[in-house]
């Protein structure tokens, strides 16, 4: 899932937490294993780093509406963790069984209704996912489903809503037929292209579906209860979800907080429960507050700056791979992120899993540090590339713009020393464009820049989700960059069950995408989160979202 560089992204990897994750079972208010009964207010307060761009789960792109969206709705299947390894879980769907040649998946859904009282209906899910393959959805994520037969054609206006595979049976079975074997399919079903919709609120609503909490229903463990724009967000537990009684919490609120500086300062002061925390001077006071606890591990996403390939400076590969090796990472990583920051020379993250095996681990060396070998002088590269392009080869003679999605002083920091980075390595003038997270993400879309950064958080536990972003038409590819090769290794890994040929295929088009540089990997993140610890029940799934809440409760908080 993308998101801007100083977010943290859409949760890929496991927490391990020194308080440990609790479960709620029951309906009793007393936990498991303990004879402490749960506090009397059961109202967790977290914060988002930016305003949703939209809760339609057919438009959501952002891991802030992510967030919201795995919560309030109930996709097909939920990713927990289970000591330490992703557990699928039934959720929308309580079971499910493949036919032999692994193409045809029988979903047979829950009772479950829809806040409002209405039973939630196989048809729904049916209605969502077709919907999201609409070519007037305009569904940045509709390639997600592309396993679907027909759905790719669909999509791109060459086939027919009819020939999409998928049917509802019955108002409880969900029958979804594949175009191929795919090796990774079940891992999407908790992802929120496969939550329901139900058509007659979503034409009610029109376009203004998903861009106010009452055009909106919820099938999930809560309800949008109050949204104040730029300011906060209220959920509130769903009478109705089919799993009521394991949830605890009466009441959720995200505070909306754009500024890094106030989220730590609202942490510190006992007004947020949980926040992501990224400078050290925070985390040496936060280290001295006994009601805190540290909570890290890995985090299976990568950090990149990206360029826009029909931009007709960076239309030369030379010119990219001059200004992604200009960047000096151990430098970048150090002076601004020295504790959830590493320096990265790959795109697939570490923890990454293909079949039974750890990818990057499997690859070994990570394939940009060996071009950085070979080019000794990037600024000789970008005079080359602007030969190349009949432009003045002195580099001093050429401005470049970085977009940045974010206005804070934080996010100026991190511009600003890319900036001195690049014209002290490159010798070229660098200007920085600051706008809103939304603005930036529509020009990004848009091919509207030169140079941006995103994260990129993995969306389900294989590599294919970090490949075939780039793949030509993909609506994720901002940079337009396109490879008949690199095209035909992920189709290749796409439509096999065999990892030892994905392995060798996303082995080869990793090297090629690095080689190309249309995108520029820094880094990779550790996860670094302080939480109070009367928090109890947390969970930090390795996939889907960065913070499940539907198990957490309240502990102890009444007693301070």
């Amino acid at each position: 899932m993308k998101s801007k560089r100083l977010m943290s992204f859409l949760v890929t990897a496991m927490i391990v937490s020194t308080t440990g994750f609790v479960g709620c079972g029951g309906s009793s208010q007393q936990t498991q294993g303990s004879s402490e009964k749960l506090d009397k207010d059961q109202h967790l307060v977290l914060c988002l780093d930016e305003e949703p761009k939209t809760l339609d789960p057919s438009r959501s792109t952002d891991t802030y509406s992510g967030t919201v969206i795995t919560d309030t709705q109930e996709a097909l299947t939920r990713c927990l963790d289970k000591n330490g390894e992703e557990s699928i879980e039934a959720a929308g769907a309580e079971s499910w069984k493949t036919s032999e040649d692994g193409l045809t998946w029988t979903f047979k859904l829950r009772s479950n209704k829809w806040s409002d009282g209405k039973e939630v209906k196989a048809q729904d899910y049916e209605y969502s996912i077709k919907r999201t393959l609409d070519p007037n959805t305009a569904s940045e994520y509709s390639y997600l489903l592309y396993p679907i037969k027909g759905a790719k054609e669909y999509n791109k206006g060459q086939g027919k809503v009819e020939d999409v595979g998928i049917k509802a049976l019955d108002d409880k079975t969900l029958e979804i037929k594949l175009g191929s074997p795919c090796a990774y399919f079940i891992k999407t079903t908790y992802f929120k292209v496969f939550t329901p919709q139900r058509k007659d609120i979503v034409e009610k609503s029109g376009e203004k579906f998903g861009s106010e909490g009452d055009t909106l229903v919820s099938s999930g463990p809560f309800i949008i209860k109050n949204w104040v724009h730029k300011n906060k967000m209220e959920l509130e537990k769903n009478p109705n979800y089919w799993d009521k009684d394991k949830v605890k919490l009466d009441k959720v609120t995200f505070k909306i907080i754009a500024d890094v500086q106030a989220r730590m300062n609202e942490l510190y002061n006992g007004s947020l429960d949980l926040c992501r925390v990224e400078k050290k001077e925070w985390f040496d006071k936060f280290k001295a507050k006994n009601d805190l606890t540290y909570v890290t591990g890995p985090d299976i996403s990568t950090d990149y700056n990206f360029f826009y390939c029909k931009d007709k400076l960076f239309s030369n590969m030379k010119v990219r791979r001059a200004f992604s090796l200009a960047l000096d990472r151990e430098d970048h990583i150090k002076t601004l992120y020295p504790e959830t920051r590493k320096p990265f020379y790959a795109w697939c993250p570490p923890a990454m899993k293909i079949g039974d095996e750890d990818f990057r681990k499997k690859v070994g060396e990570e394939p940009l540090k060996k071009i950085k070998e070979e080019v000794k002088d990037p600024k000789a590269l970008l005079s080359e590339g602007l030969k190349e392009l009949g432009m003045d080869p002195d580099p001093s003679k050429i401005t470049v713009t970085i977009a940045e999605g974010g206005t804070d002083a934080r996010a100026k920091q991190v511009c600003e020393h890319e900036q001195a980075n690049y014209q002290k390595v490159l010798g070229c003038k660098v200007k920085i464009d600051y706008m809103d997270w939304a603005i930036f993400q529509d020009k990004a879309r848009k091919g509207n820049y030169q140079i941006a950064a995103m994260n990129w958080g993995a969306d389900y536990n294989d590599p294919m989700t970090m490949f075939d972003l780039w793949t030509t038409g993909s609506d994720m590819n901002n940079p337009k960059w396109s490879n008949a090769k690199y095209d035909a290794l992920i189709e290749k890994a796409s439509k096999t069950m065999d990892q030892k040929v994905r392995f060798e295929a996303f082995k080869e088009a990793e090297q090629i995408l690095l080689s190309e540089s249309p995108i520029s990997p820094t880094s990779y993140r550790v996860k670094t989160y302080y939480m109070k610890k009367c928090i109890k029940g947390m969970q930090y799934p390795m996939f889907s979202t960065k913070e499940e809440f539907k198990y957490a409760y309240i502990q102890g908080r009444d007693n301070k």
